[in-house]
């Protein structure tokens, strides 16, 4: 009987010291951005939202976690935060913050802040100035900003940097059409300038006569001024005898 409970007692003490092993020592960890990121490729985002955080909240973080941290709240709807994520993520050593950026932009552009779409896209550029979608969709914003001038140029870049894309015979069409509405600006310009020159000359010109029409007005009354309006002449005066009848 002492036997049977002191085997109990052994099994016992070493039941519990695997258990404080296991506590203490866990066999596996889990690896937050490899789980997070499958969930992502699988497309669901809400359940990756939460393995992607711990994993970016890691001393050593992948800087990839802001890349899909991100798309993640934008496909939840959570834009501010998506946003944030990206702006963060490029801040970290070997970030892409080209793609980074990118996204930024993206989201802006999808909630009709275009100015804020432009600066992300100009920062994607000068992170690396020959991604070739930060042109096209910088030159997608410049026109709904109407800086026609801008969208051509970066039109232009982005089909120097993708002569193959899918895109070309569009982005020329938008691009003849930009250019015929730049060379109808420039003469309404011209014309307008002409115009206006031509009125700032009538205007002098209407100056020169009303001056020229005062001076001869001016030098009219001085005329009439210095004139004698009254004369006494002898034949004109009739003269009384002091005894004749005043009948």
């Amino acid at each position: 009987m002492n036997r049977f409970f002191m085997k109990k007692r052994c099994l016992f003490f070493i039941l519990a010291a695997c258990f404080f092993c296991f506590c203490r020592f866990p066999v596996f960890s889990i690896d937050y951005f490899k789980e997070g990121e499958k969930l992502f490729r699988e497309n669901n985002p809400s359940q990756a939202i939460p393995l992607l955080y711990q994993a970016s909240q890691q001393s050593q973080v992948n800087p990839k976690v802001f890349i899909y941290l991100g798309l993640c709240y934008q496909q939840e709807g959570k834009f501010s935060d998506a946003v944030s994520t990206f702006i963060k993520g490029t801040t970290l050593p070997g970030a892409d913050k080209k793609v980074l950026f990118f996204n930024a932009g993206n989201i802006y552009f999808s909630q009709e802040l275009f100015t804020q779409a432009e600066e992300m896209y100009s920062r994607a550029i000068q992170a690396d100035s020959s991604y070739a979608p930060a042109f096209l969709n910088r030159a997608n914003c410049r026109i709904k900003l109407q800086e026609f001038d801008g969208a051509i140029q970066d039109y232009s870049i982005y089909l120097t940097l993708d002569p193959a894309t899918w895109q070309k015979d569009s982005i020329q069409q938008v691009l003849a059409l930009l250019n015929q509405e730049k060379i109808a600006r420039q003469e309404a310009a011209a014309r307008a300038e002409a115009e206006r020159a031509a009125a700032e000359a009538e205007r002098k010109a209407a100056e020169e006569r009303f001056k020229k029409l005062m001076d001869e007005v001016n030098s009219s009354i001085q005329a009439v001024d210095g004139a004698s309006v009254f004369s006494a002449g002898s034949e004109d005066v009739m003269g009384y005898d002091e005894e004749g009848d005043l009948e």
